[in-house]
């Protein structure tokens, strides 16, 4: 009697490590986030610059960013379950779309108060000291913000990768105000304030627009040739002659969970033990190289007469035709149907 079994308590997390990072690094960013923003707000109050006002506006928008992000990273560590079979890494992509939403917003209300100043003009003091408020800021935001890009690449965690680039955008719009402040101070020309506060704004759209792009890619599960091309390189490296030929591969990422399924063409006489054999083979290179969090799902295709031409099988007994074709597994053929199927063979 052969019994289903569904398992919802695959693990997300390679280890215990690594939540442990991604919640100290989430800790850490918000906290920072809060002590930026009251530097930021001191300077702005001692200076009445807008260029420093739209740098304060950053960095509330990075706080509000950060205690969205933290609350999705707790999300997207539960295990699955029988609502969400394949666990709930996807919310990292809302978390990212929802940071580079608020990112452009801030560079949109930069503006705002940067054509403002344009137009009424705007009085300045003590720019030497602000300037050093934003630049002992902007400093801090550097090496936070490559901080949080390195634990999410080593934790494979989207939401601290979008976190660390808007905060090294923060700390770019800290260095153009610095930039401005200096200007300002050697010419006495209080309008590159305000001008100097919209150039910044202009590149903090451009990023905030690469995060929605890569919210939407995440979502939409949008082909990663790179992704695919890796699995099929592992692939290659344990492939054997009764491996006759892959096809019809996908693959997509939630959280730190890997996806994979595709179809392996086999000899027809293989038994379900011989073929459950391959497909441990497989799966355990495909953990080995992409993680514990790895889950991957393969049908068995047997072969067809006119599979014989590129089969390399040397001992078979069906064989038709002999072996005159060598497949080389590119992405392109791996990806689409099988060769016997597009060839109309039977």
């Amino acid at each position: 009697m052969i019994k289903k079994i569904i398992n919802f308590d695959l693990p997300l997390m390679n280890n215990k490590n690594d939540i442990k990072l991604r919640k100290n690094a989430a800790t850490i960013s918000l906290s920072i986030g809060l002590f930026m923003f009251a530097i930021k707000m001191i300077a702005f109050v001692i200076t009445g610059s807008s260029a420093i006002l739209s740098d304060a506006i950053e960095s509330i928008v990075h706080i509000l960013a950060t205690g969205f992000a933290f609350y999705s990273l707790i999300i997207s560590l539960r295990p699955p379950d029988k609502s969400h079979p394949y666990g709930h890494g996807k919310i990292e992509y809302f978390s990212a779309g929802f940071e580079g939403g608020m990112i452009i917003i801030a560079a949109l209300s930069i503006c705002y108060y940067a054509i403002e100043d344009l137009i009424f003009g705007v009085e300045l003091k003590q720019l030497d000291f602000g300037g050093i408020l934003i630049g002992f800021a902007a400093l801090i935001n550097l090496f936070l913000g490559w901080y949080l890009i390195q634990i999410g690449k080593k934790t494979n965690s989207l939401i601290l990768e979008a976190d660390g680039k808007h905060i090294l955008t923060d700390s770019i719009t800290s260095i153009g105000v610095v930039i401005g402040i200096v200007l300002v101070m050697l010419t006495d020309l209080t309008i590159l304030d305000p001008i100097i506060a919209i150039i910044v704004a202009a590149n903090i759209i451009g990023t905030g627009v690469k995060l929605i792009r890569e919210s939407v890619r995440g979502l939409m599960q949008e082909s990663d040739s790179d992704l695919l091309n890796r699995i099929i390189d592992a692939i290659k490296k344990i492939r054997s002659e009764d491996f006759i030929e892959i096809h019809k591969l996908r693959s997509w990422k939630a959280g730190d969970s890997t996806f994979i399924d595709f179809h392996l063409t086999v000899p027809s006489f293989y038994s379900i033990e011989q073929s459950h054999k391959i497909q441990k083979e497989i799966t355990d290179k495909l953990v080995e190289d992409f993680g514990l969090s790895t889950q991957s799902m393969l049908h068995f295709d047997p072969c067809k007469p006119s599979c014989c031409v590129y089969c390399e099988m040397k001992n078979c007994n069906i064989r038709k035709e002999t072996n005159s074709i060598i497949l080389s597994w590119e992405l392109e053929s791996c990806t689409a149907d099988a060769i016997y199927k597009i060839s109309g063979a039977k």
